[in-house]
């Protein structure tokens, strides 16, 4: 199954297996309710090393040790070089520049298991095996469009993820798998057509070790054919009964048990990145790679989440933790990532990231949007509604940056306002400390008052008997009386309405203690939009 079979040679010419007769054969078995999809992963162990990059570099997965050292995979930039799996490594460094990496058992066992949980959204039976998986199929191809719609779509999710498989369908999952590892692309659906698809399958799509391969090659065995000619005893003496066993599961002889994948209550995921990244836009690759592992997670629970969990793994031992809201509950993958993009738009990295995590440890069952709300969507309106426009806004400017207004139990007016944060898709009641900008909005109530507030009040001076601002302005007769504050920094002041030579109108008031001095403190939006 890997490519070092390559270095396989015949020992001794093949002799004719056809002259050998048949070794009598117990009846396919095979239950015809039960279909199997195998996924078979060539470059696995090149590809999980990979996946996180965002820039594309001529690559090879070395083994062994020292002098010793050969290529296992290569990537396409570095095939373009003419380097192959089995050069030494001596020979790879002489054709160019090349990234050299080894192999990670671990990442390797990780990215299984996280394929594993894409795959359950398709099956729930899914099972590792090797460098793919096998999911049973002959109840949910419907639900995809068939077949051939299946197919499509497995190959497409796959290259988001970083992968590029080779898939094949059969009633056993053992010869699933063996056709997939053959590359054929086969898809054989009953049990009388198996035995033909597998006749002419190379011995190298068995699961069988290097011994066997060239033990195999040395009695001029060439397919999985060639082994139903020989003599079952002899073949069971020779290469131990596990051969016959495996064979026998194949051609759905014997029954074929595996452990099936169960998906863990919360969603993880580690990605760990071929060399160090400096910049955060040099991580949108490995976040979407994670992404998608989530959406297909949230699929397979009809479920949707509103936070993400990001970590950040760098080479100085330390790691960032970042909190992304989403607003309203979401599994969109466009969704997810643009609010993740914008989060890491304005971070900095304080040292090279290593390693990146994805966690999310709340979800949500889907509903079916309630269209209750007037910035909700419809199919004539934006894509994005109003909570996912403020959490889009929270991602980029930061958390503090989205504050409303509400009114506050005080009736100075530069006082009646508080800041409340934004909280998913509604405010939180919680009060923060009143920074009021230049213009801060004020509620209306019964009495006429303005919707914005300057931020201080600004003196106003008389000139022959007139209020003066940039002009003469005409204060109107109606008065708004307001006494309060004796608890400290008390107020007693008369408001009126007044207008300018434009048509604007502005809130004034007069203090009755004092100076007795004018000022100019608000606006009142609707006239000044008449008036231009």
């Amino acid at each position: 199954m890997y490519s070092d079979r390559a270095e396989f040679k015949v020992r001794q010419p093949a002799r004719n297996l056809r002259a050998v007769p048949a070794t009598p054969r117990a009846p396919v078995t095979v239950a015809a309710s039960r279909l199997w999809l195998a996924i078979r992963l060539p470059q696995f162990p090149l590809e999980v090393v990979l996946r996180g990059a965002e820039q594309e570099r001529a690559c090879v997965l070395v083994a062994g040790q020292g002098t010793r050292q050969r290529v296992l995979f290569v990537n396409a930039l570095a095939a373009r070089l003419n380097i192959r799996p089995g050069l030494p490594l001596s020979a790879v460094q002489a054709l160019g520049e090349v990234v050299t990496l080894t192999q990670d058992p671990l990442a390797e066992a990780r990215a299984l298991e996280q394929l594993c949980r894409w795959a359950y959204q398709f099956s729930p039976l899914v099972s590792a095996t090797g460098t793919g998986l096998v999911l049973e199929v002959q109840g949910s191809r419907r639900l995809f469009g068939g077949l051939k719609e299946l197919f499509g779509r497995l190959r497409r999710e796959l290259r988001e993820l970083g992968y590029r498989g080779a898939l094949a369908v059969a009633p056993t999952p053992g010869a699933a798998m063996a056709l997939a590892s053959a590359q054929r692309q086969q898809v054989v659906t009953t049990p009388e057509a198996l035995a033909g698809a597998l006749h002419e399958l190379p011995i190298e799509a068995l699961v069988l070790t290097s011994t066997q391969l060239q033990d195999l090659y040395a009695i001029g065995v060439r397919t999985v054919g060639d082994c139903g000619r020989l003599p079952r005893e002899g073949l069971g003496r020779r290469f131990a009964p596990e051969l016959l066993r495996m064979l026998d599961q194949i051609y759905g002889r014997q029954p074929d048990p595996r452990r099936y994948f169960e998906p863990p209550k919360e969603f993880f995921s580690r990605l760990e990145l071929p060399w160090e990244v400096r910049q955060t836009q040099a991580l949108h690759t490995a976040m979407r790679r994670l992404l998608h592992e989530l959406t297909a997670t949230l699929r397979a629970q009809a479920a949707t989440t509103r936070e993400l969990h990001w970590v950040l793994h760098q080479t100085d031992n330390t790691c960032s933790h970042h909190v992304v809201g989403l607003g309203t509950p979401s599994r969109d993958i466009e969704r997810l990532s643009l609010v993740t993009r914008e989060r890491f738009h304005r971070e900095t990295l304080n040292s090279p990231v290593r390693a990146l995590e994805l966690r999310v440890t709340a979800v949500e069952a889907e509903v079916a949007p309630a269209m209750s709300d007037l910035f909700q969507p419809t199919p004539a309106c934006a894509a994005e509604s109003w909570p996912q426009f403020t959490a889009r806004l929270r991602a980029r400017l930061g958390e503090e940056a989205l504050q409303g207004i509400a009114v506050d139990s005080d009736h100075r007016p530069e006082r009646a306002t508080t800041w409340i944060k934004w909280q998913g898709s509604n405010w939180q009641a919680e009060k923060l400390p009143l920074k009021l900008p230049p213009y801060a909005p004020l509620r209306v109530t019964k009495s006429q008052r303005p919707l914005w507030l300057t931020h201080r009040p600004i003196p106003l001076y008389e000139r022959e008997g007139r209020l003066e601002w940039h002009g003469g302005l005409v204060v109107g007769t109606e008065r708004e009386r307001i006494e309060s504050g004796w608890w400290g920094e008390s107020i007693a002041r008369d408001y009126f309405v007044a207008t300018d030579r434009h048509g604007i109108q502005w809130w004034v008031y007069k203090e009755l203690t004092g100076q007795k001095t004018w000022y100019l403190q608000g606006i009142f939006e609707g006239a000044a939009n008449e008036s231009r």
